[in-house]
């Protein structure tokens, strides 16, 4: 089953339909597929720079993967432009001070275990062995009223 999105058989534009695995400045392009895999990480910028090359210039190049790309970064503005608003002042200031006040409070904490043993040496002196080991480590916070 073909999906939806995908334009049939015939009707792409890209480097990939012309029969070609590398576009003109010698990136090897990537299918639809794999644009369409990674078209969120590649507007995020999260992608590797060979990827993001290649994606780049497969949305230059394909009308169908350009238009997803679009429509996406335009529902990506709608929903930045609607989730603007900022927590009223008085509440910004108690977390901010809560905040403050926890990252005060930290405690580290470490856990070790000591073992002590005593031995005699071949020459009959007698050792006391005393090992300590850090079991685990981690901070605290001391939450107040």
């Amino acid at each position: 089953m073909r999906d939806r999105m995908e334009p049939a058989a015939g009707n792409e534009t890209s480097a990939e339909a012309a029969g070609t695995n590398e576009v003109a400045a010698g990136v090897p392009d990537c299918s639809c597929a794999e644009a369409r895999a990674h078209l969120e990480a590649f507007l995020d910028r999260e992608c590797t720079a060979d990827l993001t090359e290649r994606l780049a210039q497969h949305v230059a190049t394909c009308p169908y993967c350009s238009r997803i790309a679009d429509a996406e970064t335009h529902l990506r503005e709608i929903l930045r432009s609607r989730c603007a608003e900022q927590a009223p002042p008085e509440l910004r200031a108690r977390v901010l001070g809560r905040l403050s006040t926890l990252r005060a409070t930290a405690v580290s904490v470490t856990t070790t275990s000591t073992t002590t043993q005593t031995r005699t040496t071949a020459s009959g002196r007698v050792v006391r062995i005393v090992e300590s080991r850090v079991e685990s480590s981690r901070t605290v916070h001391v939450e107040g009223d």
